[in-house]
């Protein structure tokens, strides 16, 4: 009777994560850059991202499913369109600097930077990558 209490309590957990909106720390807007040298503003709110460059937006809507903490490094796991995404603090204690990487795995830390994000300086994609994501 334990583990189907446990069981009940485990699946509550994750319904109410699943629909869960991003946290205060991720909801900014933040300049950011990608691979292409290309400059981007970002807005993220409570279940919404807005990606704006030159005349362009685009709209994607959101779930926060995880929050963690690795090595000092904080995470925050999105999902959109299906897909694992995840901001990712590389600074202990620098909430204005930010990645945003597509995951592959479980591992919320390890995935494909899509955006090197900042909200205080325009951030450069490629000196980012060399510091936080070199092997």
């Amino acid at each position: 009777m334990k583990n189907k209490y446990k069981i009940f309590i485990i699946a509550c957990i994750t319904l109410i994560m699943t629909g869960c909106s991003g946290s205060k720390e991720i909801q900014k807007t933040w300049k950011a850059e990608d691979a292409n040298a290309k400059v981007y503003s970002i807005k993220i709110k409570d279940k919404e991202i807005t990606i704006s460059n030159d005349n362009e937006n685009e709209n994607l809507d959101y779930k926060q499913n995880a929050v963690g903490t690795s090595n000092g490094v904080k995470y925050y796991g999105l999902t959109i369109d299906n897909e694992k995404y995840s901001v990712i603090f590389p600074e202990k204690g620098n909430s204005a600097l930010a990645l945003l990487l597509k995951v592959n795995s479980d591992d919320y830390l390890s995935g494909t930077l899509i955006y090197a994000m900042n909200t205080k300086e325009q951030p450069s994609y490629k000196d980012y990558a060399e510091k936080f994501l070199s092997e």
